[in-house]
């Protein structure tokens, strides 16, 4: 039997939003420097396939991954596009980003080793790579001091290409500028080595969606933007190019009660009514994404109207304090991501509320949560 439709709880992609702040950001990195469009953990909630094709069609430049598995999926899905897998998860995978056509991001000598095994076992005679260089995250990719050792490793392998140099940001959306312009002078110094060493990466990208919008310095060849892309800046120290909010997430009362003042509500009694409540049960909870840490903070909007998240999230289930909405009924829709009438719910509130940030609240909405793609009837496509 089809559930298509049955469950109240739905995120609305707005493809067309998509679209706008691809244009958006065209605009803000100039014409000349392409753009890597991050679409790891399923394109941040937004559905990685649906996200990729809009934007191929748009002309994008290439899709970022953290995995290997990702980057299947698209091939699988036929994006063709470049596809980077930036999460160095290679295990015992590197044939497979060989037969895929996928492009590795390299910061570990033994993986050119295996790269270089898997191209030649497959006829590849030449294999693009990008090293990544860690300029001070402290996560990922070759340190400066190893840099020099990395490439001249890969030179030794024949079948492997040293397409592209990059680095990532570890404070980009933070108010003090010292430790990017500090990361930025180191990764400029590494292109210079990689170059007085013969080799000559085609493609350095450094910029995630904070630094692309603030440091004209980081853009290079490509930028790697993700939430901007989303419709989110992520703090407010980031300028706002006029994103629209892509995703939006909604349900329907599904039950409605008067209590009288000195109620308790929910799990472990945290919220006690001070008058006579109307208090609406809805069908979403932490099973859904919805954070728990959301209890007695968030607000929805109902008929347009704010209304106050009161008690625990459950599981499946939280409610709200409807008493000041009129006209309320069983079945009546709720935002509690997005826009009704004048007001929007965006990512950062809940991200306030929940103590976290933007990322973690659009990468939360479960899979059991279905996605609705309505047409993009303005998509546009960039000049």
């Amino acid at each position: 039997m089809s559930t298509v439709g049955i469950r109240p709880t739905e995120a609305r992609i707005d493809l067309a939003a998509l679209a706008h702040n691809y244009r958006q950001l065209r605009e803000a990195i100039g014409p000349t420097t392409g753009v890597i469009a991050v679409v790891k953990a399923d394109a941040y909630g937004h559905g990685a396939v649906p996200v990729a094709r809009m934007l191929e069609g748009l002309g994008i430049r290439g899709f970022g991954v953290a995995t290997v598995e990702e980057g299947v999926e698209l091939r699988e899905a036929g994006v063709r596009a470049p596809v980077l897998v930036m999460g160095a998860a290679f295990g015992r995978d590197h044939e497979e980003v060989v037969v895929q056509d996928l492009v590795p991001m390299v910061g570990d000598p033994s993986d050119i080793e295996r790269f270089a095994v898997a191209a030649r076992q497959r006829g590849v005679a030449r294999f693009s790579i990008h090293i990544k260089v860690d300029t001070g995250m402290s996560r990922l990719g070759v340190t400066m001091d190893r840099f020099e050792d990395l490439m001249r490793q890969a030179a030794v392998h024949p079948s492997i290409r040293v397409d592209g140099l990059a680095t990532h940001f570890a404070c980009a959306d933070e108010p003090d500028a010292t430790y990017t312009e500090e990361q930025l002078r180191g990764f400029i110094a590494t292109l210079h080595r990689a170059r007085a060493l013969g080799a000559d990466p085609q493609v350095i990208h450094a910029a995630n969606s904070a630094a692309a919008l603030r440091f004209p310095r980081t853009r290079f060849d490509m930028v790697r933007p993700g939430l901007c892309l989303y419709g989110s800046r992520g703090t407010r120290c980031v300028p706002d190019p006029d994103l629209r909010q892509v995703m939006s997430l909604h349900t329907r009362i599904n039950a409605l009660r008067e209590v009288p003042e000195g109620t308790h509500l929910g799990y472990g009694c945290t919220f006690t009514t001070r008058r006579r409540s109307v208090i609406a049960t809805l069908p979403v909870g932490y099973a859904d994404g919805y954070s728990r840490r959301l209890s007695n903070r968030a607000q929805v909007l109902v008929h347009g109207r704010r209304a106050p998240l009161v008690g625990r999230v459950c599981m499946d289930l939280c409610m709200v304090d409807v008493t000041c909405v009129p006209d309320i009924a069983v079945g009546d829709p709720v935002t509690l991501l997005g826009g009704d009438g004048d007001d929007a719910i965006r990512p950062e509130d809940l991200a306030t509320w929940a103590e976290t940030i933007p990322y973690e609240i659009l990468c939360a909405v479960s899979r059991r949560v279905p996605r609705v793609y309505p047409p993009p009837l303005d998509a546009g496509v960039p000049a």
